[in-house]
Protein backbone atom coordinates (compact mmCIF):
# COMPACT_ATOMS: atom_id res chain seq x y z
CA UNK A 1 0.00 0.00 0.00
CA UNK A 2 2.79 2.40 0.84
CA UNK A 3 4.35 1.88 -2.59
CA UNK A 4 0.97 2.52 -4.25
CA UNK A 5 0.68 5.82 -2.39
CA UNK A 6 4.23 6.91 -3.23
CA UNK A 7 3.84 6.04 -6.93
CA UNK A 8 0.46 7.77 -7.22
CA UNK A 9 1.79 10.93 -5.53
CA UNK A 10 4.19 11.38 -8.45
CA UNK A 11 1.19 11.92 -10.75
CA UNK A 12 -1.02 13.63 -8.16
CA UNK A 13 1.15 16.20 -6.37
CA UNK A 14 -2.00 17.97 -5.15
CA UNK A 15 -2.56 15.18 -2.59
CA UNK A 16 -1.62 16.13 0.96
CA UNK A 17 -2.87 12.96 2.65
CA UNK A 18 -3.88 9.38 2.00
CA UNK A 19 -6.60 7.24 3.52
CA UNK A 20 -6.79 3.48 3.86
CA UNK A 21 -10.32 2.31 4.54
CA UNK A 22 -11.91 -1.06 5.11
CA UNK A 23 -15.46 -2.26 4.77
CA UNK A 24 -16.76 -5.66 5.77
CA UNK A 25 -19.22 -7.33 3.39
CA UNK A 26 -20.21 -10.84 4.33
CA UNK A 27 -17.10 -13.01 4.50
CA UNK A 28 -14.89 -10.46 2.69
CA UNK A 29 -13.09 -7.30 3.73
CA UNK A 30 -12.76 -4.61 1.07
CA UNK A 31 -9.79 -2.26 1.41
CA UNK A 32 -9.48 1.00 -0.53
CA UNK A 33 -6.49 3.37 -0.74
CA UNK A 34 -7.41 6.95 -1.54
CA UNK A 35 -5.41 10.15 -2.04
CA UNK A 36 -6.92 13.27 -0.50
CA UNK A 37 -6.26 16.90 -1.32
CA UNK A 38 -7.38 17.85 2.19
CA UNK A 39 -6.75 15.60 5.20
CA UNK A 40 -10.12 16.59 6.68
CA UNK A 41 -11.86 14.69 3.87
CA UNK A 42 -12.53 11.02 4.47
CA UNK A 43 -12.20 8.09 2.12
CA UNK A 44 -15.94 7.53 2.37
CA UNK A 45 -16.73 10.98 0.98
CA UNK A 46 -18.16 11.16 -2.47
CA UNK A 47 -16.93 13.49 -5.20
CA UNK A 48 -15.54 16.61 -3.60
CA UNK A 49 -16.66 20.09 -4.53
CA UNK A 50 -14.92 23.05 -2.92
CA UNK A 51 -13.23 20.97 -0.22
CA UNK A 52 -10.77 19.28 -2.56
CA UNK A 53 -10.12 16.23 -4.68
CA UNK A 54 -10.40 12.58 -3.73
CA UNK A 55 -8.87 9.86 -5.92
CA UNK A 56 -9.04 6.10 -5.33
CA UNK A 57 -5.68 4.62 -6.31
CA UNK A 58 -6.01 1.00 -5.20
CA UNK A 59 -8.53 -1.47 -3.89
CA UNK A 60 -8.71 -5.13 -3.06
CA UNK A 61 -10.89 -7.73 -1.39
CA UNK A 62 -9.63 -10.30 1.09
CA UNK A 63 -11.10 -13.00 3.27
CA UNK A 64 -8.77 -11.98 6.07
CA UNK A 65 -6.36 -9.10 6.64
CA UNK A 66 -2.80 -9.63 7.84
CA UNK A 67 -1.92 -8.94 11.46
CA UNK A 68 -0.13 -5.68 10.59
CA UNK A 69 -3.25 -4.24 8.95
CA UNK A 70 -5.51 -5.50 11.72
CA UNK A 71 -3.26 -3.80 14.28
CA UNK A 72 -3.05 -0.58 12.23
CA UNK A 73 -6.85 -0.34 11.91
CA UNK A 74 -7.55 -1.22 15.55
CA UNK A 75 -11.22 -0.44 16.08
CA UNK A 76 -11.30 2.16 13.25
CA UNK A 77 -12.36 1.59 9.65
CA UNK A 78 -10.31 4.49 8.20
CA UNK A 79 -6.64 5.38 8.67
CA UNK A 80 -5.55 8.87 7.53
CA UNK A 81 -1.87 9.28 6.64
CA UNK A 82 -0.61 12.88 6.51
Amino acid sequence: MVMSILEARKEMPWASAAAVSRQRRGDAVYVRVTLLENASLTAGDGPADTDGRIQVIAGFAARQLGEELITAFGDKDVIILN
